[in-house]
């Protein structure tokens, strides 16, 4: 499970928004487009689960499920490799069947599979961001007092 610090923004319902520093790992992360990049720098927003009730300022951590993102990536990536290669197979294997050159035919049900493939991980998508299952949750609360108190103890003599 990926942990990240940030500090809640704004409460929409059962959900809270967390700012958070942009890590480089997230630059190749397909679910870059849930998070709201503030411009060009490397603080992002991340819309999170609240089960802790975290309020406006406290600072909290979130954690995103390793599980269902490498399913999903797997699901991203290879799935429409897989049908283009399918699709360019059973269009190879079918060709004389129809009278039709082997190389055309392959590749013509080859790309129709490819955007099948594509068409399905859109639906796909739609259904996925409807859900909570793979939005990021907070699991820890530093209450917004709590951290002021420790910030004024430290400065005491």
């Amino acid at each position: 499970m990926a942990r990240e610090t940030g500090v809640v923004t704004q409460i929409k319902g059962a959900n809270a928004l967390v700012k958070t520093q942009r890590a480089a790992a997230c630059d190749g992360c397909s679910e870059k487009s849930t998070c709201h990049s503030f411009g060009g720098s490397r603080e992002m927003e991340i819309e999170a689960l609240n089960p802790a009730k975290a309020s406006v300022g406290d600072t909290v951590t979130i954690e995103f499920g390793t599980g269902g993102m490498l399913k999903l990536s797997l699901l991203l990536y290879i799935f429409p490799i897989a049908a283009l290669l399918a699709g360019a197979i059973i269009g190879n294997q079918t060709a004389s069947a129809f009278g039709v050159d082997a190389s055309i035919f392959s590749a013509a049900v080859g790309f129709t599979a490819l955007f099948a493939s594509l068409a399905v991980l859109v639906k796909l998508e739609k259904k996925a961001r409807q859900s909570d299952r793979y939005k990021p949750s907070i699991i820890a609360v530093k209450r917004k007092a709590e951290h002021q108190a420790a910030a004024k103890c430290e400065h005491c003599p």
